[in-house]
């Protein structure tokens, strides 16, 4: 990467914001690890999947960002695409505790982790739809 393509009297708010989505797509797969990976319930509500798609789209989406004006429209894309893939997994996955729980059946115990990991993929996958608006080089 040539050290002309990052100077940052170039960026715009656009490049900011697409960084920070990158950054919360890798918090947003820690938190969901750390939090799921030892909830036991009837039907499975941790996929690793959601904890590999996230970095690794936050990984592309950063690479693509840095590399210029000609490829960092494409970062935003990418971070929609794995956080808006990610959340679904994740609604996917929850989709019974949740149903259980406002039913009466059996109540899933941990409703705060729940509500804790999909805000954190909403807000990743509302930040990048912003970013994918918004200009990353002036």
């Amino acid at each position: 990467i040539d050290m002309k393509t990052i100077e940052l009297n170039k960026m715009s708010l656009g490049f900011y914001i697409t960084a920070f989505s990158a950054l919360l797509a890798v918090i947003s797969s820690v938190c969901y690890g750390v939090l799921f990976s030892g909830i036991q319930y009837k039907e499975p509500v941790f996929s690793v999947a959601i904890c590999i798609l996230l970095p690794v789209t936050a990984v592309v989406a950063v690479v693509l960002l840095i590399s210029g004006k000609k490829f960092a429209g494409f970062s935003p894309t990418i971070m929609c695409l794995g956080s808006g893939i990610s959340f679904l997994m994740f609604v996917r996955m929850v989709i019974w505790p949740i149903s259980d729980t406002i039913y009466g059946i059996e109540p899933f115990p941990q409703f705060t982790q729940l509500i804790i990991c999909a805000v954190l993929f909403l807000l990743n996958f509302v930040v990048s739809e912003v970013a994918l608006y918004m200009k990353k080089y002036k």
